[in-house]
């Protein structure tokens, strides 16, 4: 039996695999950086990944990244399977690399940055209805590397389970996180754990909502305990267990409106390498369109941190401040302002004293299309007063852009003046262009500038920066990106200084110090596809198309009658993907396997007998949910019929007589035998009446004109009988007097 069971389970997985379809990407990929500012380095390796659905399975997917930069590296490498259906759930399971969000619900707001949760471990997720949930456990790990990047581990593990809830407006979430790291390891990698977030195990328990109290109207709030033990260092301080954020958001065409309050604790979520949390202070920010033309803008927060108070953390104070507007002006001009304000305070660990800085940013801009033009000129004035220490940096730009056909050209000059201890103009210039066609793509931008210094300052410094790249298709489904990048920067002494120094017997060469960086990155990729191709779009929604999550839809019809309701047989019913099913002795229907979802449930009308009617409860919307049993009844109306007879005097015309059925508007006519019948009856009382205007001439009923009939299916319908004779007609008679009186 173990033999035959393992058969049966390689034939089912080689059936999948003919009917499979999915694709691969193989990319060899390095990265060159040399230059005579820092040691070469050199990344290369080989990077495959494969996607694949597996009919009755799920789909397949998995990452597999190498790199040698001096030693080994990987990138994300994991293996996923995802979407199966198991026990009426759906299921992902993930092992190696994965990522998961720390934001359970969707997040109205852009001023908070809430890092991911990225560990090297495994993942486990499942999902039944509005509910979802999720379990992972791993080591931490962080991106590293210019071009190509890469995966490197950090000494702190990652466990969580979290649960999803949506439906309708409400969106909630739930999640508790464990995050644990050797003390050694700590006290080994300060710049990852840093003074007041070095705990060697951390518990959070957050918990996040969502409402959409109108389609405008949006409400958020999250709260979250921590607890920490295993300090790494016995100054670190006592910690502020609770953390809280609310906010809401009101987002119409004219006007969207965002307010927050964060009230987080170090612990809010210490990760190692990230700074999340550690701040105190609201946040609101508009953007109103009173005209078409006109759109004004603003902003406004103020921060601080260190909420426990701890004297061995530094704590900072920031207020800032945005205003701006967007004005679409005469002859298709577009302008912009916009003014930004920053206070900031920082107070260093320890005795040390205060610094304060106070900053001013001033940006105005006007942008306009001429044919195949689009020129943009701007204006900055940013003022800077560090410590009591003003500077001022003033700066204009100009900027064309050029666009025809599959060519872009693109040119920008700059000049920027600081004024602080003493003044510098910088002169600064670029080029761009970009040329594409159905196969490749090539690009350009070239960069470079001087500093012009006044009489008091005795060096200039001149800098380039040339990047140039192209991407390509080549035969056999092969892609080619390659890029190449120089920065250059010489400093050297002004032919005025020069002058002066050799005069005083002192010989110097004109070149002080030079930077020389150049880097190039080449990528090839290669793409093989099997079986029917994966679609572009969404495949979450594919897989659940394809393996969709089923139950079972039940119920009866019934015949409606006056006396009560029985069993009806041998009636179709039919779902809206085309399946029939017959009922039985008992009244009963039965279809399985109905995909998870919002189904409708009919009476089959082109298959239903002559002799049924739909009842009240012809159709009906019915939701399944995988693994239950979703009823629905439905009725029926049985027919019947009421025929009757018009009888007259021999050898009188008996047909074209006409009979009028009440209350109903139906009405029929006599045959040569003075026969009528009304078919498809449903059970009730009616009244026949005989129109006598279409009796024969000089006809008379002699029976009533209306008889009533009560019509049942469990007893034979009367035999409705109207009866008429002739009328002798007499002329008449005029007497005359014949002795004229």
């Amino acid at each position: 039996m173990i033999r035959a069971a393992l058969a049966m389970l390689l034939c089912s997985l080689m059936a999948c695999a003919a009917e499979s379809s999915g694709q691969a990407d193989i990319t060899l990929q390095g990265y060159y950086l040399g230059g005579n500012s820092q040691l070469p380095e050199r990344i290369t390796g080989l990077a495959f990944g494969f996607r694949d659905f597996f009919p009755g399975l799920g789909l397949i997917q998995g990452n597999f990244e190498g790199y040698a930069n001096g030693q080994f590296q990987t990138g994300d490498n994991f293996l996923e399977l995802q979407g199966a259906a198991w026990l009426g759930r759906r299921w992902s399971f993930r092992g190696g690399d994965f990522q998961t969000s720390a934001i359970l619900v969707d997040f109205p707001f852009h001023n908070v940055f809430t890092p991911e949760l990225t560990a090297r471990g495994l993942r486990i997720s499942t999902e039944h209805g509005p509910v979802t949930y999720e379990f992972f456990w791993g080591h931490e790990t962080v991106q590293e590397g210019p071009r190509v990047p890469f995966r490197i581990t950090v000494p702190q593990t990652e466990m969580g389970a979290a649960m999803r809830y949506k439906l309708g407006r409400l969106q909630a979430g739930l999640r508790y996180l464990r995050l644990s790291s050797r003390l050694d390891a700590i006290q080994n990698n300060p710049f990852l754990f840093p003074s007041g977030r070095d705990y060697g195990t951390v518990n959070i328990v957050a918990a996040q909502a969502l409402y959409r109290l109108t389609r405008s109207l949006h409400l958020y709030g999250e709260a979250s305990r921590s607890s920490a033990s295993d300090p790494a260092a016995p100054q670190t301080g006592a910690t502020v267990p609770l953390s809280l954020f609310a906010g809401s958001a009101w987002e119409t065409p004219n006007l969207t409106a965002r307010v927050t309050y964060a009230r987080q604790g170090v612990l809010y979520l210490p990760l190692a390498g990230y700074y999340a949390g550690d701040r105190q202070g609201p946040f609101a920010e508009l953007q109103y369109r009173p005209w078409k033309w006109i759109e004004l803008s603003g902003s406004a927060s103020h921060y601080r941190n260190n909420l426990e108070q701890n004297p061995q953390v530094a704590t900072f104070r920031s207020t800032s401040t945005s205003t701006g507007a967007t004005v679409q002006l005469p002859a298709n001009w577009n302008g912009a302002v916009q003014l930004s304000t920053i206070q900031f305070t920082a107070q260093p660990a320890g005795a040390a004293p205060a610094g304060n800085s106070s900053d001013r940013h001033l940006a105005v801009s006007l942008a306009r299309p001429f044919h195949r033009h689009t020129v943009r000129f701007s204006a900055h004035d940013l003022k800077l007063i560090s410590n009591s220490q003003p500077a001022n940096q003033r700066w204009g730009e100009v900027e064309d852009t050029f666009h025809i056909k599959r060519l872009m050209l693109g040119a920008d000059v700059r000049m920027q003046q600081v004024i602080g201890s003493e003044r510098r103009n910088t002169v600064y210039a670029r080029a761009s262009a970009m040329f594409n066609t159905s196969r490749f793509t090539f690009y350009g931008n070239v960069e470079f500038g001087q500093d012009l210094l006044n009489q008091t300052v005795f060096a200039t410094n001149t800098y380039r920066t040339t990047v140039a790249g192209i991407s390509t298709r080549l035969p056999g489904r092969w892609t080619l990106q390659a890029e190449a990048f120089r920065n250059s920067l010489n400093m050297a002494l002004n032919p005025e200084s020069i002058f002066l120094l050799e005069t005083g017997g002192v010989g110097l060469s004109n070149s002080l110090a030079s930077l020389n960086q150049w880097s190039v990155f080449i990528r090839l990729k290669r793409q093989i596809q099997w079986g029917r191709p994966l679609p572009s779009g969404d495949l979450d929604r594919y897989v659940a198309a394809q393996l969709p999550l089923v139950g079972t839809v039940d119920g009866f019809v019934f015949e409606q009658r006056i006396s009560g309701q029985s069993p009806a047989a041998g009636i179709p019913v039919s779902l809206e993907d085309g399946r029939t099913a017959t009922t039985d002795a008992e009244g009963r229907y039965h279809f399985s396997d109905v995909p998870e979802g919002a189904h409708r449930v009919l009476l089959s009308s082109s298959e239903l007998p002559a002799d049924y009617d739909p009842g009240t409860t012809g159709e009906a919307v019915v939701s399944v949910r995988s693994r239950r049993i979703t009823r629905a009844d439905l009725s029926v109306v049985r027919l019947t019929a009421l025929a009757g007879t018009v009888t007259g005097p021999e050898k009188t015309p008996l047909e074209n007589i006409l009979v009028r059925l009440l209350p109903t508007a139906r009405y029929t006519t006599t045959d040569s035998a003075g026969r009528f019948v009304f078919h498809n009856l449903r059970e009730g009382d009616y009244e026949v009446a005989l129109d006598e205007h279409t009796l024969p001439e000089d006809s008379v009923l002699t029976s009533p004109a209306r008889v009533p009939a009560a019509v049942r299916l469990d007893t034979t319908p009367p035999e409705i009988r109207f009866e008429f004779t002739k009328q002798e007609k007499r002329k008449p008679v005029r007497k005359v007097n014949l002795n004229g009186s």
